[in-house]
């Protein structure tokens, strides 16, 4: 028997024991009646409580799960990602999906684009200057419709609200990572319309030492990537204080890009890099938690904006340092008021070269020199009313101030409101929510509000309704949602009369447990954006409607020799109502067309069932077999992904003389292999791996989800990668 599994099946035991003596508690933790999803199985088994004492574990079996009740079995795992009330995955008011440690560790995962790239509906494309970005469902997210944290801290800048992600966030620092695959709940806001990933580190006392990590990569025909952490942690009394520092390399491609034009092509291999520094503090005593992170982002790139092509390579910096205090006041036990204090300043897209700088500089528009100050300050109570109904209401407050340096060009600049340039600016937002929870016989009931009122734009008001049953073995969820998200700073800027944007999603998921350690779950989910907040014609601008539906379908199976977890994803896109002439304005639209000698537009071919960029089927499968059963543990990793043909703009030369031509990609299948060595060499702490990425030499490439005339981005080819990790307890 594999021990670092039978330890973890204890611990649950354990827990599992102590719930049953404490059934009130765990009505008010877990809710009544929960539903069953399919992750449940894989959190018991990997679930890692401290301090727990040696137990005789050659005697316990997998298979003694299975006399243990239903809804204790499913309930172990707690989320907070779409509740402010710590509830089980099932009864989590959204579409969720939770990455444990052990998984990611297993996989062997490059960053964290691997690891997404495993989530039903994720997938990625490459923005302007060579960044990548997150696409949901079929749509472009990675402009403000997706909200990424670390430890509940904001990612997305405050500028254009984009999140690069290739090569950025230390894996061996994560704990783990909640995601909702839909609209954030109520309490969220801003940029939680299509997606929320927070991002847990490990706690203090679960690093318990000194840790030391690192990976390396060698593509076929360059160096793929060089990165290392530090991490320290440890509990002192009451006191627990971690830091942690992220530093590193990284190619985007070994290959070449070839621009539309068929003059522009350079190697990517020092050209197109991406470094990551980041370091995350922090302290904290009782219920009191106060956190510093650090994030300073490098990229270099030749491939620019659209057809701008480069003579060499250019730097641009996305830096982040954000303070953050938080306070868990038990008022009683069961009201608790949370009080909290931030402060965020950021130099995001940073931008000035010195050759760039000089206005006479053809890349001169390049340049961006701008700060944003944030500070913010929210207040929330929280209170079980009774055993069936639990609220949380709250108000944040936050002001914005951007500043603009001298090298900013003029034409970068805001306007003041009476017609004249202005180095600086400032908005505010008052934020106000509520979320309920009732729990019956009959169904379980979230309900949700929040109303926002942004200084740049109308009072907004958006309704949230979740409802969770579980039937046996059975569950359903039922949810509607809205998300109302303002313009940025940028969009505002670039288009003064740009409008707000709002998220609606009805999503349905149902959940079949077949056995203690095999589920299945299939999600049907529609997904729409009123007044879209798109980039086109070189600025921002307001698009009707922009609409996915699709399904999203689950198995996974666990036992004492490893896991398999397999998902397909399919979206639609919808153009109903939306007449040709709207149509046109759309930058995500699969297009083909020509401007004849009258000066009217041909459609030479299109497809409105699909978008730019993201392939309408995909298919994962993420597995992991356990080669020993001693404390020594060998493990496989295989994982596959297939991906369906996507469309690119392929043709600039039609687009300059007003059209446009797109075409079809191959699918992709990529064939991952990652061998992880546990307790290496009997040596307690000492991990290592190695792995093959794009075993089959796919090539994959990052499709520009939209058109500003940029060329596909080439990816990495088969990369060999090495990985290392020592912990040191004291």
């Amino acid at each position: 028997m594999h021990i670092f599994l039978l330890k973890n099946m204890t611990r649950c035991i354990l827990f599992l024991s102590r719930w049953q003596t404490q059934p009130e508690t765990a009505r008010h933790t877990a809710g009544a009646y929960s539903s069953c999803i399919f992750l449940t199985i894989v959190l018991l088994i990997l679930m890692g409580v401290n301090n727990i004492q040696a137990q005789d574990l050659d005697k316990i079996d997998i298979r003694d799960l299975d006399n243990i009740s239903f809804d204790l079995l499913l309930d172990i795992d707690l989320l907070q990602v779409a509740s402010k009330k710590p509830l089980s995955k099932k009864d989590v008011p959204g579409v969720v999906t939770l990455i444990k440690r052990d998984e990611i560790q297993n996989s062997g995962a490059r960053d964290l684009t691997d690891v997404l790239r495993m989530v039903p509906g994720f997938e990625f494309g490459g923005d302007i200057q060579g960044v990548i970005g997150i696409g949901v469902r079929g749509n472009w997210a990675h402009e403000g419709k997706s909200l990424v944290m670390i430890d509940g801290l904001q990612i997305n800048d405050f500028l254009f609200a984009t999140v690069p992600i290739g090569n950025r966030f230390a894996l061996d620092q994560i704990e783990r990572i909640e995601i909702i695959r839909g609209p954030g709940s109520s309490f969220y806001g801003g940029f939680a319309e299509l997606t929320v990933i927070n991002i847990i580190t490990r706690a203090p006392q679960d690093i318990d030492g000194v840790v030391v990590s690192g990976n390396f990569g060698q593509m076929q025909d360059a160096f793929g990537r060089l990165n290392g952490n530090i991490s320290f942690g440890k509990k002192f009394g009451e006191v627990a204080v971690g830091v942690s520092a992220f530093v590193g390399k990284a190619n985007t491609s070994d290959r070449a890009y070839k621009g539309l034009e068929d003059t522009v092509s350079f190697p990517m291999a020092d050209n197109q890099t991406i470094s990551p520094l980041s370091v995350n503090a922090t302290v904290k005593a009782g219920d009191f938690q106060a956190r510093v992170l650090y994030d300073r982002y490098n990229t270099t790139m030749r491939n620019g904006i659209g057809t701008t092509s480069l003579p060499r390579t250019f730097s641009t910096n996305f830096t982040s340092l954000v303070a953050d205090a938080r306070y868990e006041w038990k008022i009683s036990d069961k009201v608790t008021l949370s009080p909290r204090l931030n402060y965020t300043r950021q130099q995001p897209w940073n931008l000035a070269d010195s050759s760039a700088i000089n206005p006479a500089s053809d890349f001169n528009f390049l340049v961006i020199d701008k700060t944003v100050e944030r500070l913010l300050g929210s207040l929330a109570i929280s209170a079980d009313v009774s055993k069936n109904l639990f609220f949380t209401l709250g108000t944040e407050y936050y002001i914005d101030n951007g500043n603009a340096s001298s090298v900013d060009p003029p034409s970068s600049l805001w306007n003041d409101g009476r017609g004249n340039s202005s180095r600086s600016v400032q908005y505010n937002n008052f934020g106000v929510f509520l979320q309920t929870l009732l729990t019956t016989n009959l169904v379980n009931i979230n309900a949700g509000l929040r109303l926002d009122k942004y200084s740049a734009v109308p009072l907004a008001l958006v309704p949230w309704l979740g409802l969770t049953k579980t039937i046996g073995n059975f569950n359903v969820k039922a949810l509607f949602g809205q998300n109302f998200r303002a313009p940025s700073i940028e969009n505002i800027r670039l288009n003064p009369n740009i409008k707000p944007e709002l998220t609606t999603a009805l999503e349905i998921e149902l959940g079949y447990q077949l056995q203690y350690n095999m589920f299945v779950s299939a999600n049907i989910f529609n997904v729409s954006i009123s007044d879209a907040i798109i980039f086109g014609g070189g600025g921002y601008i307001n698009y009707a409607r922009t609409q996915t539906r699709g399904v999203e379908l689950e198995y996974f199976f666990k036992d004492t020799w490893g896991s398999v977890n397999v998902n397909y994803s399919f979206y639609l896109a919808s153009n109903d109502g939306l007449s040709d002439s709207v149509r046109m304005q759309n930058p995500y639209r699969v297009w083909s067309y020509r401007t004849n000698t009258n000066g009217k537009q041909e459609t030479l071919f299109t497809n409105d069932n699909v978008v730019l960029g993201f392939a309408p089927h995909k298919i994962t499968l993420n597995s992991s077999f356990n080669l020993s059963d001693v404390a020594v543990g060998l493990s496989i990793n295989p994982s596959f992904v297939f991906l369906g043909s996507r469309y690119a703009v392929s043709t600039l030369k039609l687009f300059v003389e007003g059209a446009q031509t797109v075409q079809e990609t191959k699918s992709v299948a990529l064939l991952n292999v990652f061998i992880h060595y546990k307790n290496a060499f009997k040596v307690q702490g000492l991990d290592m791996g190695v792995g093959v990425y794009d075993a089959l030499g796919s090539n994959y490439d990052f499709v520009q989800p939209y058109n500003t005339g940029n060329a596909v981005l080439p990816g990495s080819s088969r990369e060999i990668v090495l990985k290392a990790s020592y912990r040191l307890r004291f």
